[in-house]
């Protein structure tokens, strides 16, 4: 067997070499390079929503509720139809579909978020792909359940700018949810719909969403001819050079923590600390959840702030180890965040970047 390194000579790659190293079976494949003390898992599919719910919702985790409800097709239609319907914001002008649209992968094209009268947030909408399988939701981890992250911009008043109490009263008197509340949660004493069950049914509608198959899925199913070389190449350099397994590694391409990867622009009017907003532990400052990158392509502008329009141009910036840090203050700024020690230059080329690209459109 023949290493990828050997695969590799006099400046060029072999991709006969290379693409008989990839059609080994996942688990002989070419070790990818990580960090020490990092932890990180192999490659797989998506695990599908007829799959026994807590063997693949991190979420789920002690809910049994969450495992039960994403089996009932009721709590999941009802779920479905509150998730494209405005009424849930004050004004009926957005729903939750608005800012998560299935064919962006569900996020909403933007840079940044744009709630009820045009207000926009300081974040953008993230992908929802990965949310059945997060232990922790949002960009700062603020939410621990689905079940308190699709309460969340309900409430917001840059999103829908709703109180739950005027939400349910509206969808009270608002034909068919009665009756469609009982149907899927059975007859209750008093009202059928009450901030608990509207929480359950969006929930059990999200932990079905699942990124759309790929050439990528069909390539980890053993089919050899599913990449062409050039992409096949950028998946090798991922698992490399690139260094993209420390945080973008298994089924869902993302370990689910939070990283400082240089963008908090601390100091200045776009300044987002991240998960230290929430915990206020100094190991946060400017760290941001590890997003998915399932369907990728589909889900730009990049970063959580919408920085980046182009996906080639984040790779170079990768490519150079991101932004430089402000310069250490005398005496010490307690609250300057600091880049995470995996985020280095990366050495890569033109060639090597365009190989990258096109396995990423791929995902």
């Amino acid at each position: 067997m023949t290493t990828a390194v050997a695969c590799h000579k006099a400046g060029a790659w072999n991709m006969a070499c290379l693409r008989d190293r990839y059609a080994e079976p996942l688990g002989q494949w070419p070790a990818p390079a990580v960090d020490p003390g990092i932890t990180w898992t192999e490659w797989a599919a998506v695990p599908p929503v007829d799959a026994p719910p807590l063997t693949w919702m991190a979420a789920n985790a002690g809910r049994p509720e969450l495992a039960r409800d994403v089996q009932q097709p009721d709590v999941v239609a009802l779920g479905q139809m509150l998730f494209f319907d405005a009424h849930l914001s004050r004004k009926g002008q957005v729903s939750c579909a608005s800012c998560h649209m299935q064919q962006r992968a569900f996020t909403d094209g933007r840079p940044l978020a744009v709630g009820e009268d045009r207000l926009m947030g300081r974040r953008r909408s993230p992908s929802l792909l990965a949310a059945p399988f997060a232990p922790r939701l949002f960009w700062d981890g603020r939410a621990d359940t689905l079940k308190a992250q699709v309460l969340g911009p309900v409430q917001d008043s840059r999103e829908m700018n709703h109180d739950l109490g005027s939400a349910i009263a509206r969808l009270q008197a608002l034909p068919p949810y009665p009756q469609q509340f009982q149907k899927a949660f059975g007859p209750a004493a008093g009202n059928a719909i009450d901030a608990d069950r509207l929480a359950r049914a969006l929930a059990a509608y999200v932990a079905t969403l699942r990124p759309q198959p790929t050439r990528f899925d069909a390539f980890l199913a053993g089919d050899p001819g599913a990449l062409n070389d050039k992409e096949l190449l950028g998946m090798h350099l991922f698992r490399t050079q690139a260094r993209c397994m420390n945080c973008h590694s298994g089924a869902l391409l993302t370990d689910h923590q939070f990283h400082n990867i240089g963008l908090s622009f601390y100091g200045r009017r776009n300044q987002d600390l991240g998960r230290f907003e929430v915990t206020r532990d100094p190991s946060d400052l400017g760290t941001f959840r590890t997003p998915s990158l399932r369907n990728v392509s589909l889900a730009g502008p990049w970063m959580h702030n919408g920085l980046f329009a182009d996906l080639k141009g984040l790779l170079r910036m990768y490519n150079v180890g991101m932004g430089r840090e402000a310069a250490p203050a005398d005496p010490p700024d307690p609250y300057a965040p600091r880049k995470s020690e995996h985020i280095r230059p990366l050495d890569l080329s033109a060639d090597d970047i365009d190989a990258l690209l096109a396995f990423m459109k791929v995902l």
